[in-house]
């Protein structure tokens, strides 16, 4: 969407500035600041947990620092392997109304891409694939690929397919796809 406002001639931020493209933030920088955070409030946790953390949401900004809250308020006065654990799930089932939504709102083709995609299928549009998650044809794998990059649920870049939320991956392969 925002790229949309900056490049297309018909909005009024046509150009408005030069377009950056920002780089995750390394778990070591996470690392690092979670600790210090931490101690500036009495609390404890190691450069490992705070790696951790960033590492379990893909050094995501905002569900780093969602989760290390959640992390935070849970320490008394330190942390625990256990209190990540069961901040991750509690981050996952706060916002789990959200994913069911947005997983009823797709088809099973679409879905059975998903799980593909989590399931770390290298070649979405192989015969192999196609056949093995009911995708349909090649022509209904783009197609596929086309509404859940426009839908902002997917990322394709060349041959690599990425879940945007980390977050809601994580659901899909703990709560949704768990059975399959």
């Amino acid at each position: 969407m925002l790229m949309d406002i900056f490049s297309n001639p018909e909005l009024p931020f046509y150009r408005f500035g030069d377009i950056m493209v920002l780089a995750k933030i390394d778990n070591s920088v996470w690392g690092d600041f979670i600790v210090q955070r931490f101690a500036d409030t009495g609390k404890q946790i190691t450069i490992d947990q705070g790696r951790q953390i960033a590492e379990l949401v893909d050094n995501h900004s905002y569900y780093v620092q969602q989760l290390a809250q959640q992390v935070w308020f849970r320490t008394d006065p330190v942390c625990t392997d256990q209190t990540i654990s069961a901040s991750m799930t509690d981050l996952t089932n706060q916002l789990s109304l959200l994913f069911q939504g947005i997983v009823s709102s797709l088809s099973s083709r679409q879905l059975n891409f998903l799980r593909a995609v989590v399931n770390g299928e290298p070649r979405l549009s192989s015969k192999e694939t196609i056949s093995a998650y009911d995708l349909g044809t090649s022509a209904n794998v783009v197609r596929i690929k086309e509404m859940l990059t426009a839908r902002e649920i997917i990322d394709v870049n060349g041959s690599d397919v990425q879940i945007l939320d980390p977050v809601f991956k994580h659901w899909l392969v703990t709560d949704y796809f768990s059975g399959y």
